[in-house]
This record gives C-alpha cells, structure tokens and sequence, in this order.
C-alpha cells in the first residue's frame, strides 16, 4: 500500500463530487506520506498502512456533516478494497 498509484484507485467522485487531486505526497514539499489521499470539494479520505499492524486505516473529513462523513468512509472503504481485491 505504501507503493500506491493514484491510477491504481479508480475513483472519479467522491460523495457524488469530482475527485479534485489524488495525492501520494504532500504538495507543500513533495514528500510521500506512505498512502493515498483523495480529496474532493467538500470531503477527503486518506488511507494508509497501520504502523503496528498488517492492516489499514482511513482518515476522512467532511465540510458538510456527519451523514456525508459517512458516506465518504464507505466510499473510501469500497475504493481502497477494489485495490486489494484487483492486485
């Protein structure tokens, strides 16, 4: 996972919004932070490998509400599974 593409996460929108960046570094200094962020207008996710266990975790944000958090965790959960499931 820490060798993730952005074209290896075929997701185009997010919560029903255009996919804006998927990100495998930071913009401000290019360092890879060890997963992938899709970050749409009113909501991210980033999903990354635990650093303790042989999982994964998600991190998501929504500007709107805690329904529309929800909706980009099961997106977000969906997407990174297709990952797995394709590899």
């Amino acid at each position: 996972m820490k060798v993730l593409s952005p074209s290896q996460v075929a997701i185009k929108e997010l919560v029903g919004e255009p996919v804006r960046a998927t990100l495998t570094a930071a913009p401000g200094n290019g360092q890879s932070f060890g997963g992938i962020k899709v970050v749409a207008e009113n909501g991210w996710f980033a999903a990354r490998p635990s650093g303790t266990e042989d999982v994964y975790k998600i991190y998501a944000e929504s500007l709107q509400s805690n329904e529309h958090l929800h909706q980009i965790q099961q997106e977000a959960q969906a997407a990174i599974a297709a990952v797995f499931r394709d590899a």
